[in-house]
C-alpha cells in the first residue's frame, strides 16, 4: 500500500476517533458524563497507566484463548466445509442445520460447555472455536462451489483428480469467501474469549471486567475494555494483511 494510500484509508477514521475523544473529555468536564458510568479520557489513560502489568497479564491470557478459538474453529470449518462441498447428500444432511445454529447465542452454550468441560483454558478454547467454525464452514462451503464450472469441465478432460481440482479451482475459488469469514470470526473470537472468562476462569480479560464491576472499580473496567477493543481491531488488521498478501489480483476500494 502507498503512503498516499495508507493516508488516504487511516487519517479519517483517526480523525473520527479524535473528535469523539475530545467530545467525551467536554462532556465529562462539563459534568454531562457521569463519571462512575464513564470515567474522563485522562482517567481512562491513568487507570491503563497505573493498571499496565495486571493489563498485560489478563490480556495475555485473553489473546491465548482467543488466538487458539481462532485458529482451531477456522481450521476446523475449512475441513469440514471441503467435506460438505464433496457430497451434495452431506449438504443437504449438515448445512441447514449449520445455517440454524447461527441463531443460538454463544452466550447461551457457554454455561453449558463450562459444566461438560470444566472451567479453564480447555472450555474457553471451545467456545472460540465454535464461534470461529460455523462462519468459515458457511462461507467456505458456499465459496468452493463457486468456482466456473468450464476450469472443471477441463480438468475432467485431463482425468484431474478430485484433490487437484480442490487445490488448483475450488481452494482459489473460495478464498474471498474464506476471508470474509475470518474477518467474521476475528471481529468475534475476543468478545466470545471475554464472555467465556465471565463463566469459565479466574484469569483473563473478562475476568477482570467482572472482578473490577463489582468492585466498582469503573476505570479498571473501561481499561480492560480499551485493550480488548484494541487486541481485535489487531487481529482483524493482520487477517486485512494477509487477504491483501493472498490475493494481490483482487480489486480494491477506489478512493475517494
Amino acid at each position: 500500500m502507498s503512503p498516499a494510500r495508507a493516508a488516504t484509508v487511516l487519517v479519517p477514521p483517526a480523525i473520527l476517533v479524535v473528535a469523539l475523544v475530545v467530545v467525551w473529555g467536554w462532556m465529562s468536564a462539563h459534568g454531562l458524563i457521569a463519571n462512575y458510568l464513564l470515567p474522563a479520557p485522562w482517567v481512562l489513560l491513568m487507570a491503563i497507566i497505573d493498571n499496565a502489568s495486571e493489563l498485560l497479564r489478563h490480556g495475555t491470557a485473553t489473546t491465548i484463548e482467543a488466538l487458539g478459538g481462532f485458529a482451531i474453529g477456522s481450521l476446523l470449518g475449512v475441513v469440514a466445509a471441503i467435506l460438505l462441498a464433496s457430497s451434495r447428500r452431506l449438504r443437504q444432511c449438515f448445512f441447514p442445520l449449520a445455517l440454524a445454529s447461527q441463531a443460538v447465542p454463544i452466550a447461551a452454550i457457554t454455561p453449558l460447555i463450562v459444566l461438560l468441560i470444566g472451567r479453564g483454558l480447555p472450555s474457553i478454547l471451545t467456545v472460540v472455536g465454535i464461534a470461529a467454525f460455523f462462519p468459515m464452514l458457511i462461507n467456505m462451503t458456499r465459496g468452493l462451489r463457486e468456482a466456473d464450472i468450464g476450469y472443471h469441465e477441463l480438468l475432467h478432460s485431463l482425468s484431474a483428480s478430485g484433490a487437484q481440482r480442490l487445490r488448483m479451482i475450488e481452494l482459489p475459488a473460495a478464498l474471498p469467501y474464506m476471508f470474509a469469514a475470518l474477518k467474521v470470526s476475528a471481529s468475534a473470537s475476543f468478545i466470545t474469549a471475554i464472555v467465556g472468562e465471565w463463566i469459565g476462569s479466574n484469569v483473563g480479560l473478562g475476568y477482570l471486567i467482572v472482578i473490577s464491576g463489582q468492585y466498582f472499580k469503573i476505570p479498571t473496567l473501561w481499561a480492560a475494555v480499551v485493550v480488548a477493543a484494541a487486541l481485535t481491531l489487531v487481529l482483524v488488521g493482520l487477517v486485512s494483511l494477509a487477504e491483501r498478501l493472498a490475493m494481490p489480483w483482487a480489486p480494491k476500494e477506489p478512493a475517494q
